[in-house]
């Protein structure tokens, strides 16, 4: 359970961290890239980027441990 867990957690993580950063960083050689942004309750966009993604990730951990020690 704890190993599914984690893993869970790293893969959740792994794809907000890309997300972040607005491109695939291992591409060389491309303009291009993307941003996640706000949207209202309309389903427009607000025009406001949603960034830190990752961070947030952590501070939703049920454990309250912020994403630490995650093989316990």
């Amino acid at each position: 359970m704890v190993l599914a867990r984690a893993i869970a957690y790293e893969s959740v993580f792994a794809v907000v961290d890309e997300l972040d950063c607005g491109g695939d960083v291992n591409v060389s050689g491309v303009d291009v890239g993307w941003a996640v942004m706000e949207s209202g309750e309309d389903g427009c966009s607000t025009g406001r980027p949603l960034s830190g993604l990752h961070e947030d990730l952590l501070t939703m951990d049920p454990s309250g441990r912020d994403g630490a020690d995650m093989w316990r």
